[in-house]
């Protein structure tokens, strides 16, 4: 009852707050968005440090929430200054406030090592590579961010497996979700429909080797979002696209089957 009192009371307060500066207050003013972001920030992070979580996980998992909740006021407040103080652009004002909440949630992740910690971390940091390629070479359309943020990824799943991003399996999730963003990101050029099936195709594999059934979700999603896109760029007006996605769902089929398979005899045997 606690956790859930404390999940409403905290999703409350920010969108009354956002509600009030948007349709209260039409004027307001910038010091005022200011002061609510900020007013935010802190709240909601002295209320996450005075939940004594102990040995609770549903404490534990309130005091997660109010973090990430904190966590978003310090981007709404670097984005109101960065914005309409320092008035930097779209893609300077996301890098700057990503360079700051990043390393709130870093160390907010290194403190508890809890799931939405990590997941803040990495959204950040993926954030933060993107942008910061696109601010460096901006005449390069999405593919170059896209291709940094892949790469990110690939390191984050291959950390995330040697145990040093904890908890693994949020690891591995948030990795599986970045290299698919990553990827179409990339499918602008032709190498990156190439990166794509290999990703999906790793993921899948992924899934298997490690008996992570999201890995495979993502890599059947991957299947969703890139073959089509493939297809199309390849084989426009034609009827061999769908039959390329029909010949895709059936060996994915096969496979699923197979693993079935293999997975009842040893219990046969």
């Amino acid at each position: 009852m606690a956790e859930a009192l404390g999940y409403v009371g905290g999703v409350l307060a920010v969108v009354a707050g956002f509600i009030a500066v948007t349709e209260l207050w039409p004027g307001i003013t910038t010091g005022a968005q200011l002061a609510f972001a900020a007013a935010g920030t802190v709240a909601l992070g002295a209320a996450a440090v005075l939940v004594r979580a102990g040995d609770s996980p549903a404490l534990r998992r309130l005091r997660s929430v109010l973090w990430l909740l904190s966590t978003a006021c310090l981007v709404a407040f670097i984005s109101v200054l960065a914005d309409q103080i320092w008035h930097f652009s779209p893609v300077d004002t996301t890098l700057v406030a990503t360079a700051v909440a990043t390393p709130y949630a870093a160390v907010l992740w290194w403190h508890t090592r809890a799931p939405l910690q990590h997941l803040a971390m990495f959204a950040g940091a993926a954030t933060l590579v993107g942008t910061g390629i696109a601010s460096v070479a901006p005449g390069l359309d999405a593919w170059l961010p896209g291709l940094g943020v892949w790469a990110l990824s690939a390191a984050w799943g291959a950390a995330a497996h040697r145990g040093y991003l904890a908890p693994r399996n949020t690891g591995y999730l948030a990795a599986g979700i970045g290299l698919l963003t990553g990827a179409q990101l990339t499918m602008q050029v032709a190498a990156g429909h190439v990166l794509a099936l290999v990703t999906v195709a790793g993921l899948i594999a992924a899934g298997v080797a490690l008996r992570r059934v999201w890995l495979l979700l993502l890599g059947s999603i991957g299947v969703l979002l890139f073959v089509p896109q493939t297809a199309s760029r390849y084989l426009p007006q034609s009827v061999a696209a769908p039959l390329a996605v029909f010949a895709v769902g059936l060996a994915l089929l096969a496979v699923a089957l197979w693993l079935a398979k293999a997975r009842r005899a040893p219990k046969a045997r």
